[in-house]
């Protein structure tokens, strides 16, 4: 083909008989007709420290704010903010630190975004866990991290905490139901994490006008609906964490009026200073209200675990020595259950600058504001658009068509335009939601740095991928044995899972430790990829709707040619078949819905 005019135009072909297409595509895009839901009696398998640790822990941490406290109402006023956040799920702070500080995160946070922010079709995100100079460039970092934040997440948690995902994103006004944007509970039912999430107007040292973040109060009450396999294990999946159909936001209203007596869903609207929202992420149910309206927004989400639940660390910084840790260094650091003393002490010696945000925040007249939420909940014509947004808001596969992107218009005889076009439907099909499973003991925590890679892959770091493999997608038609079985499939990626391990053990790759939770460097981000592909295969097995089929299929192909990049070239010449089967499987994949979708037009 490479041979043809460059006038000749060469289109792809799917041979699959018209009355086969609908069936071949239901075969791998199951239905599930379970509606998730909130439960009590699911409660008891979110996995906490002991009462006791958690009694000793707050004792200890109030003993320690004392020694510092001058008032003798400060302890009531912090424990006022547990309370709050404990019985509604959420606290609201406008204006945490000052503007003229807060312009200094602005100038930083911009300057991140323009060297390494991704720029996606949905968002652009940054990594900041490896943004060094960012989060050790001054006190900026408090809008986020403020010693008073770390205090009520680390009681509220009875131990201590470190930072586990350390993440930027600017959004442009978009309606889209994706991602962050869908109704969601975030992480596992399996395990608590806290969330601080710092959401400002871009370039301005204001509130968001749009895109605010929304939640329903007391859903944190609950927990998401847990399956059981043939062993009697208990585990879930991430389906089961989205609440997107009309179904599942009545259920979620009962539940509310179960456990409070009413419903409520609250957009947190405050657009003259940025808000800093603090929530147990694991278990109230939220989500970034994207619309077509307001400014451009961004934001810092940093999510906090239990340093005992969850060791390791998000960042690799020097050694330390001669001087005590900062704070924000002990919470990327490496943490485990031997750390509460260490962060006891941290926040002792933070003690009087605790009090004197507490009296800031309850002080009528200030500008750093405790936030109300009763007048922020949703009524009448606004609640109506809300929920037609949660549920009929566009997909990222509507954008692409909408975008006229196809793979079935692409000409097949020009590599370079192929590559082109290809890269672009990834851009979109890769922001579609997976549905992967949640263990019970967590084991699939290791998998995110490398879901991160490949989920925000540039455009075109995609193209540079993609070119050594677009040849394999010319010679003939694309048939039914291009999509391959998901069994198959399966077995394919329990093999480059292997080699991803095989990569981590070996004492030659760069970085510590031979635990998962130990490991640092490239030997962490090796076995990442190895989970996520494992657990990718299982994936495969039940999909359930279109986007989630695209978004396996394609994590398929670009998570193995990730860790083909690093084999030696014998363990590359083993597998390449396999890279140029998922590659088929997927723009095959891709082909069958578009086909699909034009014969229901």
């Amino acid at each position: 083909m490479s041979n043809l005019s460059s006038e000749e135009v060469m289109r792809p072909t799917l041979n699959i008989p018209v009355e086969l297409q609908a069936s071949l595509l239901h075969e791998r895009t199951v239905t599930n007709s379970m509606v998730p839901g909130l439960r009590l009696d699911t409660v008891p398998h979110r996995q906490r420290i002991p009462t006791a640790s958690q009694i000793d822990f707050r004792v200890k941490l109030l003993r320690s704010l004392r020694q510092g406290w001058k008032g003798d109402d400060t302890e009531a006023k912090f424990l006022q903010l547990v309370d709050m956040i404990q019985t509604d799920g959420c606290g609201l702070f406008g204006g945490l630190i000052e503007e003229a500080i807060f312009e200094k995160l602005v100038t930083a946070y911009d300057k991140v975004q323009v060297q390494s922010g991704n720029n996606a079709f949905m968002h652009s995100y940054v990594n900041l866990a490896v943004e060094h100079n960012f989060f050790l460039g001054g006190e900026y970092i408090e809008a986020f991290s403020h010693p008073l934040l770390v205090a009520l997440i680390s009681y509220l948690l009875g131990g201590s905490i470190r930072i586990v995902d350390f993440r930027g994103k600017d959004n442009n006004p978009l309606s889209i139901n994706a991602q962050d944007n869908m109704l969601h509970v975030d992480n596992t039912p399996f395990k608590e994490e806290y969330k601080v999430l710092l959401n400002w107007r871009r370039g301005q040292v204001k509130g968001p006008s749009g895109q605010n973040f929304t939640f329903l109060p007391w859903t944190h009450k609950g927990n998401r609906d847990i399956l059981v396999d043939a062993e009697g294990l208990p585990w879930s999946t991430e389906r089961d964490s989205l609440f997107v159909s009309h179904d599942a936001i009545n259920g979620l209203f009962e539940f509310q009026k179960q456990v409070k007596g009413s419903s409520s869903v609250v957009e947190a609207k405050h657009p003259d200073q940025p808000l800093a929202i603090v929530f147990p992420a694991g278990a109230l149910v939220h989500h970034r209200y994207r619309t077509e309206e307001g400014d451009p927004r961004s934001c810092i989400i940093t999510a906090f675990h239990l340093s005992s639940k969850h060791p390791g660390q998000i960042s690799d910084l020097p050694p330390i020595s001669g001087r005590k840790k900062s704070l924000i260094e002990f919470l990327v650091g490496h943490q485990d259950e031997n750390s509460n003393d260490e962060l006891l002490d941290l926040l002792s010696s933070e003690s009087s600058r605790i009090e004197d945000k507490l009296n800031q925040l309850l002080q009528p007249s200030h500008p750093s504001k405790l936030i109300d939420i009763g007048p922020l909940a949703l009524k009448g014509e606004r609640l109506i658009q809300w929920r037609n947004a949660i549920v009929s808001a566009p997909s990222p596969v509507v954008h692409k068509y909408n975008n006229n992107l196809r793979l079935s218009d692409a000409d097949f005889s020009n590599l370079n335009v192929l590559t082109e076009r290809l890269a672009a439907i990834m851009d979109y099909d890769k922001h579609c939601n997976l549905q992967m499973i949640l263990y019970k003991d967590g084991r699939e925590e290791i998998r995110k740095p490398g879901r991160k890679i490949i989920g925000e892959m540039k455009k075109d770091n995609i193209i540079a991928r993609l070119k050594p493999w677009t040849p394999e997608l010319c010679p003939g038609p694309f048939s039914a044995h291009d999509l391959v079985d998901p069994k198959t499939l399966r077995i394919f990626c329990d093999a480059v899972a292997a080699l991803a391990k095989h990569l981590a053990q070996d004492p030659n790759t760069e970085g510590e430790g031979n635990e998962p939770e130990r490991m640092t460097g490239q030997r962490k981000m090796f076995m990442s990829l190895s989970r996520l592909m494992m657990d990718l295969g299982e994936a495969i097995m039940r999909c359930e709707g279109v986007e989630a089929f695209l978004a396996t299929t394609l994590f398929l192909f670009l998570t193995s040619e990730e860790i083909y990049s690093h084999l030696d070239e014998s363990d590359k010449r083993a597998i390449r078949f396999m890279l140029v089967i998922f590659l088929r499987n997927y723009v095959a994949a891709v082909l069958l819905v578009e086909a699909t979708v034009s014969s229901q037009s």
